[in-house]
């Protein structure tokens, strides 16, 4: 026999209290009854999360505990949690990887990223002065908490791509790939089988020059423009 068949053998004309299973969305506390505990059964409460407190939609309701700040605390990291997942879909895909100093300067940008988005979730609390129940309370100082570190990691990266001088070593790559690019437009115009003759080789170069200096920002990599839109350092 199951448990609704135990419990209607007991009480025919009352209905079993709570689910089987925790439920998605539901308090999910186990349901303190005299007639289940007499019973050996287990059942679980199906009020909604957080019904009653502070934390509406996430965590027990009010007859379970759920407005004491123990739960409270506990039922707002799970929000942060939920809220922080879906923030972080705001960064998009990863590229692929690429030489280590873009890498290292993209990563910086991304983490600059990063704390502007938590700033502004903090924003959308109206202040912590303007907070007064505890789950806001609560609330707010988990992101307060997950703010400092990510600006204190962000200050790492700045200070490990000042020690390295990141931005000359990134320049760098730029001007190597820029000289492959020359390098391979003159072989092939000095290739002996073209056959160009002197001028024709001058005026092929003067008009590469021309064509470069109207690319302009154009022939940067696009890692080079993402750098430098990010702004990362001055």
């Amino acid at each position: 026999m199951n448990d609704e068949e135990v419990w209607s053998g007991h009480y025919p004309d009352k209905k079993i209290p709570g689910s089987a299973e925790p439920l998605e969305g539901k308090c999910g506390a186990k349901v303190t009854s005299k007639e289940l505990k007499e019973l050996g059964i287990t059942r679980y409460c199906i009020k909604t999360a957080g019904m009653g407190t502070d934390h509406l939609g996430e965590g027990t309701c009010k007859w379970h505990l759920g407005a004491t700040l123990k739960h409270t605390k506990t039922a707002v990291r799970k929000q942060m949690n939920k809220e922080l997942r879906a923030l972080s879909e705001r960064l998009g895909q990863p590229d692929p990887i690429g030489p280590p100093e873009v890498e290292a300067w993209m990563l910086a940008s991304k983490m600059k990223q990063w704390s502007l988005i938590l700033e502004e979730k903090l924003v959308e609390l109206n202040g912590i002065l303007e907070v007064t129940d505890k789950a806001g309370v609560e609330h707010t100082r988990a992101l307060i908490e997950i703010i400092e570190r990510a600006w204190e990691r962000y200050q790492g990266a700045l200070e490990f791509m000042m020690k390295y001088d990141l931005r000359k070593r990134v320049i760098e790559l730029e001007e190597h790939q820029a000289n492959l690019v020359g390098a391979a437009f003159m072989a092939i115009i000095l290739s002996q089988d073209l056959k160009l003759s002197e001028s024709q080789i001058e005026m092929a170069r003067n008009m590469f020059a021309k064509s470069l200096n109207e690319l302009g920002g154009d022939l940067e990599p696009s890692w080079m423009r993402d750098i430098i839109d990010g702004d990362i350092v001055g």
